[in-house]
């Protein structure tokens, strides 16, 4: 997943998904049934940033 986003943070598939309300600067992407890598994505900086693993979006 991480040389994934390393690569292209919009890269399909796997699937990924824009985040609304207070996420909505942010993606998420399942890592398993249960728990999805939640990111941002800062083009100007060519950077990701990590904000959730193994958690919902609390």
């Amino acid at each position: 997943m991480f040389a994934i986003l390393r690569a292209n943070p919009f890269q399909n598939p796997p699937p990924y998904e824009r985040l609304v309300g207070d996420l909505d600067d942010d993606y998420s992407r399942r890592i398993n049934i249960m728990h999805r890598l939640v990111y941002q994505v800062f083009k100007t900086e060519r950077t990701v940033k990590i904000l959730r693993m193994w958690t919902h979006y609390e």
